[in-house]
């Protein structure tokens, strides 16, 4: 807008330049003249050139806002259709989170207090990790070495055993420890 005032104004003055030529009366005032016409011409191409830039980069920016509309609406549909899958996702999880709390308020009416107690104390003081499998005589969490006895009662998986070094509860699993059967000499 600024650069189409200018033009305006220095149309305006070469107008009036114009009208003026047809006035003066000597040659040295119509050679003044002349001159004053021609620097108001170049001043109109000058600020005309200015005007068509403007318009180019007009024309540039706004074809530059309307792909950057184009992918921002592609984003936000893609955003959108994310958003979908991950309420989906958390709907699903909401519902197995639902399930699994009931199975453990089932679990848990099966065991023994004491037992429970002793888990959940565990829980609370080894960041919810109380229960580890000792294979090979340790202890998988903290490898500490059981002492032989201790071993062989977790072994038998028939009363609750703690680990001396890191106090949780152990397990033992057969299938684990199981060597794995020998190969046949092949023929």
């Amino acid at each position: 807008q600024g650069a189409e005032r200018d033009l305006a104004a220095a149309q305006s003055r070469l107008s009036k330049f114009k009208d003026q030529l047809m006035e003066v009366k000597t040659n040295r005032e119509y050679q003044a003249m002349q001159h004053e016409i021609e620097t108001a011409q170049n001043d109109v191409r000058a600020r005309e050139d200015r005007v068509l830039e403007i318009m180019i980069e007009a024309d540039e920016l706004a074809a530059q806002v309307r792909r950057a509309e184009a992918e921002h609406a592609a984003v936000e549909r893609e955003v959108a259709g994310e958003r979908v899958a991950i309420d989906r996702e958390v709907e699903q999880l909401k519902i197995e989170l639902d399930r699994t709390a009931a199975e453990r308020q089932a679990l848990v009416a099966e065991i023994a207090p004491l037992s429970l107690a002793i888990f959940e104390q565990v829980a609370r003081g080894r960041k919810g990790v109380a229960v580890a499998e000792a294979r090979g005589g340790l202890c998988t969490i903290c490898h500490v070495r059981l002492r032989p006895q201790v071993f062989n009662d977790v072994r038998r998986n028939d009363s609750i055993i703690q680990c001396d070094s890191c106090h949780r509860i152990l397990y033992f699993d057969a299938d684990a420890a199981a060597p794995p059967p020998p190969r046949e000499p092949e023929a």
